[in-house]
């Protein structure tokens, strides 16, 4: 034999399916799928054909014919191979072929009469569009019935007429039961299918607002987005009647949204997570406007079929920058930390000593603080190191459920003193354990539950300090990060070995809780909890310089404000000399002569 053939016959032993799809044998026959085909699609397409074989065996059985491929099993499998989810009817003379000798099912033998001659030669027409549209459906109900796994589509000449027709006797079942009961026959003009996408899409956000309204009448916030979703999908959707909606309209539906369609605002693509999220929130829509049954519409037979692929952009490749998460610097966490007034400071310390964010801090209690003690779980079994003097935070974190303890540092533990009395000061009362400490003036939480913008008080707050420290020096010294990015920085602090991210995964409260989640339970958590404390002092170091900068945690430092009054008692009271002196806007100096109550002895 030679080289090359030997080569070729080894190449073809060690050929396997490649899970791609490329060739499978079924029931001695090879199917190829078109090249380029993912996985996924190539076994959707396999199994559909596995599927129609054992419809050709069930009907090989029926009709006593040799267990193979029938013409009509082989026109629908080669559709199927190419991707298509309805099927055209098939030619007769291969359904003829199919039955060969056996005799016809009697609907379709009665039809067979009217096409023989008195020499038993029939003339059927080439296809079912060539038959009278009773006969066309027919065929259709009896290939339906005998190959039930195959999608077939209504010939395209009779379509309307059928569909009229069957519309006609559905009407007619339905005045018949009204009859029948006693009730008023409906209106004629009132579609079988009632109502129109819109329409269901406005009942459907009602029944996601039901879905996230708590048994106390309060709304989850986290509905806001979802009712969002909702909203942007009726707002970029055709209002049709619900009739009307049929498979492709439903892909049509999706289409939009896979296509990545633009931002309102930017104009640029959507992100391919957006989208994900809205197509997603239709399939959900389509599921309960099937089972609803407040407006008669069924999903289609080929509903599961429908394609949710998103389309992926040349601009979704990540940069290498943009792989790493944004966390502030230590000369950035000192200038925030200088800059801050004492309630803008205690958000600053917490969340860097606990690794919250808004979602997190802004839900706390009174209750979850155990100030001036040793932590309550040591006379249970926690071995960590505490004494009478130390303060500890622990919280269940409202988005996983699990739990989460932290030892407040002695910065924090100032600051939330100063602010109880605050608290007490604005509310002319006791904090109670199950208030919240951070709460606005009025008394209300600054995190808004029901708010779809529920964190914005701590934004403002935030975007607040960011400006004073760009009014004091410039921009580019502080990176304008978002709040949330301080729940980043001990986890990013503490590295990516494999402790490190156990660690930083107790702090940030990640899991699931369940029975067999450690981190939930005191008897098993000693190991986890000791090294997040131990992490937290470690990081606490790592700040010190941070910490020297204002000694007082409750000084306000104001080099502005400062420097201004320096001037002015120098004789310097025209405001524009004074705003090139201190390098900032004519604005920022009168505003902060205002505050002095400078501005009222000199006001040029």
């Amino acid at each position: 034999m030679a080289a090359s053939d030997e080569r070729i016959i080894r190449r073809h032993r060690r050929r396997t399916d490649d899970g791609k799809g490329y060739r499978r044998l079924i029931a001695g026959k090879r199917f190829r799928l078109p090249a380029g085909l993912d996985a996924r699609e190539a076994e959707r397409r396999f199994l559909q054909i596995e599927a129609l074989w054992r419809d050709n065996e069930r009907f090989c059985r029926e009709f006593e014919c040799e267990t193979a491929w029938v013409e009509v099993a082989l026109f629908a499998a080669e559709h199927l191979r190419l991707g298509k989810l309805r099927i055209p009817m098939p030619p007769i003379e291969d359904v003829s072929s199919s039955f060969g000798t056996a005799d016809w099912p009697i609907r379709l033998a009665l039809i067979l009469r009217r096409y023989t001659d008195e020499d038993f030669n029939w003339t059927f027409p080439e296809t079912t569009d060539g038959l009278s549209w009773d006969e066309s459906l027919t065929f259709h109900e009896a290939l339906s019935q005998l190959f039930p796994s195959v999608n077939w589509l209504l010939p395209e000449r009779h379509k309307d007429v059928i569909l009229d027709s069957s519309t006609k006797e559905a009407r007619h079942a339905v005045e018949r039961l009204a009859f029948l009961q006693g009730q008023a026959p409906p209106d004629p003009s009132t579609p079988l299918i009632s109502g129109t996408l819109h329409e269901a899409l406005r009942a459907y956000e009602e029944e996601r607002r039901r879905n996230f309204t708590r048994p106390d009448g309060s709304f989850d916030n986290s509905g806001h987005h979802m009712l969002g979703i909702v909203r942007a999908v009726r707002e970029r959707a055709s209002d049709l009647p619900l009739a009307q909606l049929d498979f492709a309209r439903c892909q049509a539906l999706l289409d939009y949204w896979r296509g990545r369609p633009e931002h309102s605002r930017t104009k640029e693509p959507l992100t391919k997570k957006t989208c994900q999220n809205h197509i997603g929130e239709i399939k959900r829509f389509l599921v309960w406007l099937h089972l609803t049954g407040a407006f008669g519409w069924r999903k289609p037979a080929d509903f599961e079929f429908l394609d949710t692929g998103v389309r992926d952009l040349p601009s979704d490749r990540p940069s290498l920058g943009a792989i790493a998460v944004g966390t502030f610097s230590l000369d950035e966490l000192t200038a925030l930390y200088k800059h801050a007034i004492p309630a803008e400071r205690l958000l600053l310390v917490w969340c860097l000593n606990c690794a919250h964010g808004a979602a997190e801090f802004g839900r706390v209690e009174w209750g979850d603080l155990f100030l001036g003690q040793e932590h309550p779980w040591r006379r249970q079994g926690l071995d960590v190191e505490a004494t009478d003097e130390d303060a500890w935070c622990g919280f269940i974190r409202p988005k996983s459920g699990v739990l989460g303890w932290w030892r407040l540092w002695p910065e924090t533990v100032r600051l939330i003193e100063w602010w109880r009395a605050e608290w007490r000061r604005n509310l002319s009362r006791e904090s109670g354990r199950d208030e919240r400490v951070m709460l606005t003036k009025a008394g209300t939480p600054l995190y808004r539950d029901q708010s779809r913008n529920a964190q914005t008080g701590f934004a403002n707050a935030w975007n607040r300090l960011l400006d004073r420290i760009e009014e004091a020096e410039g921009e580019g010294k502080v990176r304008r990060l978002p709040f949330g990015t301080l729940r980043n920085q001990l986890p990013d602090w503490l590295g990516g070995g494999q402790a490190e991210a156990v660690v930083a995964s107790v702090a940030l409260c990640h899991g699931i809780p369940h029975a067999g989640d450690k981190l939930l339970y005191k008897h098993y958590s000693n190991r986890p909890w000791v090294g997040l404390f131990k992490a937290q002092q470690g990081f606490r170091d790592h700040l010190r310089p941070m910490f020297a900068s204002v000694p007082d945690a409750l000084a306000v430092f104001d080099p502005v404000g400062d420097r201004v009054r320096s001037l002015w008692s120098e004789g310097v009271h025209d405001i524009p000399t004074l705003a090139e002196r201190v390098g900032v806007s004519t604005m920022t100096v009168r505003r902060r002569l205002d505050e002095l109550g400078l501005l009222k002895i000199n006001p040029r």
